[in-house]
């Protein structure tokens, strides 16, 4: 079976993780991915894995993109109607035709290519196409996610503190799913852990957990909000270059570490990007002690820029750490709007 998965635009993580997650998919236009599966219910259950996905479209074969056909197909009182790669297209004549084959039915126009909001589509259930004239195809909607959830994650967890600077859950989703392994009985850890958003997405995917932040309160928090969603771990107060002290045998590390005061002017840059590199510098030599051999870390390193040049702590692995790790990619970007300092996502390996 074929299907459709969209990806939000915001999450430029997505590439990547659709590509670790959904080894033969292929990109049909900047966030709509093609690939198979052998069942619907397969093809959903990666969907709701992935933090990038938005919704989900199954191909119906035999199903051409004229309004009789595509009427046959309308179960639900309401349906809508978008065309795939003709982004400001208007299709107000077409679910006009459509519904004037059906006996009764109402038309949600949607505000673009993508269709409509997955909380329309859940609230009040829209059966949503997805027609594609020059292939002579028809896709529906089956799946779109669960925006309930994801917003309970960010913002109703009993510790959220959003001028923290904190990951948002569905990119701390999309990096846990940069981990190319299956979670069942292997051990991710995050020795920033900070309020927990790495290790409750690491959680729901099925790891098992620990965390570490040197920060009392922090660990705590984290604590907290795993058992809010009734989920456990090793969580520890230490420092992240000692970590091997209390964890070993380790699959998996994926953390944001601390990137560096939040206020700081332009000058100040060239005084803190070393403190920085030997955080972690001093954290990666560790880590070595804690992973399995094969093991992987999946690690955010920031990027400053002063006017005059641009700082790439993740320029420290260019050293002897070379003989150690072998960097599976390295330029993934991500950055929150208006951000002064750029984040960049690291995939390491022990070797």
């Amino acid at each position: 079976m074929q299907f459709l998965l969209f990806v939000g635009a915001n999450n430029t993580l997505a590439a990547e993780e659709v590509s670790v997650q959904i080894k033969k998919a292929t990109q049909i236009s900047p966030n709509v991915y093609r690939f198979e599966m052998d069942s619907v219910d397969e093809a959903k259950k990666i969907a709701e894995k992935l933090g990038s996905s938005i919704k989900l479209a199954v191909l119906l074969e035999g199903v051409s993109p004229d309004a009789k056909s595509v009427a046959k197909q309308i179960k639900a009182k309401n349906f809508s109607l978008s065309l795939l790669g003709m982004v400001k297209e208007n299709t107000n004549k077409l679910h006009q035709e459509v519904k004037d084959n059906l006996e009764r039915g109402r038309f949600i126009i949607p505000k673009d290519e993508f269709g409509v909001s997955p909380v329309i589509t859940r609230k009040h259930k829209v059966d949503e196409f997805f027609l594609d004239a020059a292939n002579n195809q028809v896709w529906q909607t089956v799946w779109a996610h669960n925006f309930m959830h994801w917003i309970k994650k960010d913002r109703h967890m009993p510790h959220v503190d959003p001028q923290a600077g904190m990951l948002p859950p569905k990119i701390a989703r999309s990096m846990v799913n940069l981990v190319p392994l299956s979670p069942e009985g292997k051990l991710l850890i995050d020795p920033f852990c900070g309020s927990g958003r790495v290790l409750v997405e690491a959680a729901e995917l099925g790891y098992q957990i620990g965390g570490t932040d040197i920060v009392a309160n922090q660990a705590q928090d984290t604590l907290e909000n795993l058992q809010s969603l009734n989920f456990s771990g090793q969580i520890e107060v230490l420092d992240a270059t000692h970590l091997s002290d209390k964890f070993h045998n380790v699959d998996a590390i994926v953390t944001e570490p601390f990137l560096g005061k939040s206020k700081f002017r332009p000058d100040e840059i060239r005084y803190i990007v070393p403190g920085l590199e030997k955080l972690y510098l001093g954290c990666l030599k560790d880590w070595l002690n804690v992973l399995k051999p094969g093991g992987f870390i999946v690690m955010v390193f920031p990027w400053f820029n002063d006017g005059k040049k641009e700082y790439k702590t993740s320029e420290i692995i260019d050293g002897k750490l070379k003989l150690s790790y072998n960097p599976l990619k390295r330029g993934i970007l991500y950055s929150r709007p208006d951000a002064d300092v750029k984040r960049e996502i690291v995939i390491l390996q022990k070797q």
